[in-house]
């Protein structure tokens, strides 16, 4: 991708609408098409189309009139549990960054902070047979991952950013008691169930589909996606699939238009300091569709 493909998109997107806004990054400059793919996912994460979230119910309705309207784990009275943002690199492992930043963050919760640990990518990838590594997987099948074998903290097996072999150790294994797609299962979730898991146990994963076309270029507002026509040849992908983390949710003051506060996995100088703002209650790049949390046991 050089950098003029790059501006020729930003011009495009801000002239389209003022939602959000858009800006090149030396990071993707020169990165194939390949490489862009990656960082949504990689060929392993094409999704089957995702179930539309389930209806709101009128008790849930009711419930959540009850929830605070902002909510942020980053500043909850003044206290931030949310792990710091990573840059998963040129590995598609997403899905690995998500879950493992929803575990940190959760950890961070029911210790009250006094245990913070950065959890290791690289032993997931490596060393679980239900994912495919670097070329993608899925957040719900590490679920089952860190239930039966266990996490492990970074310094025992750094992030390479590659595929590695899986090689025996002897570090300390935090596990799960529980994994399970928000609402119960696949299909159930909605904007209100979300809510709830997110303020009542912590953040929580989610799949969405990352634009590769308009997704990358984002750099602050209320993130909707958009038909892009520079998209040209370079991207041989319709869709892709991208795993994420959501630490709150918000009002916009000015519009009223409700938002998701997103942690992505590209570094802190992508963005809002490596984080998203998404619309909420839309079912935005189908990031209402399969929430996923799991229960880390301190």
């Amino acid at each position: 991708m050089t950098k003029e493909y790059q501006q020729k998109i930003v011009r495009e997107i801000n002239s389209k609408q003022n939602s959000w806004r858009a800006k090149s990054y030396e990071q993707f400059n020169g990165k194939t098409a390949e490489e862009m793919f990656r960082l949504s996912g990689g060929r392993r994460d094409i999704p089957v189309e995702k179930p539309q979230p389930a209806a709101v119910t009128e008790e849930q309705r009711k419930r959540a009139s009850l929830l605070p309207r902002h909510w942020d784990w980053r500043n909850v009275d003044g206290v931030n549990y949310v792990s710091p943002v990573r840059n998963q690199l040129s590995c598609g492992a997403c899905y690995a960054f998500a879950v493992m930043g929803m575990l940190e963050s959760r950890l961070r919760i029911r210790t009250n902070n006094t245990y913070q640990p950065v959890l290791s990518v690289q032993d997931a990838i490596d060393c679980s047979d239900l994912v495919g590594g670097c070329d993608g997987g899925y957040a719900y099948q590490l679920g089952r991952y860190a239930l039966e074998q266990g996490v492990v903290e970074e310094q025992c097996r750094p992030y390479s950013a590659n595929n590695g072999q899986c090689m025996a150790n002897t570090c300390d294994r935090i596990y799960v008691s529980d994994y399970s797609f928000v609402g119960g299962y696949y299909g159930a979730c909605n904007e209100v169930l979300m809510q709830e898991a997110l303020v009542n146990n912590g953040p929580i994963a989610v799949g969405m589909v990352a634009s590769s076309y308009s997704f990358p270029m984002y750099s602050g507002g209320i993130y909707r996606d958009l038909e892009i026509s520079a998209r040209n040849d370079f991207y041989p992908y319709e869709y892709t699939d991208h795993a994420v983390v959501i630490v709150g949710y918000g009002e916009d003051a000015d519009s009223g238009e409700k938002y998701w506060i997103v942690k992505n996995s590209w570094g802190d100088a992508w963005g809002e300091d490596g984080y998203f703002r998404i619309r909420r209650g839309t079912n935005e790049a189908s990031i209402e569709s399969d929430a996923f949390e799991a229960s880390p046991i301190p």
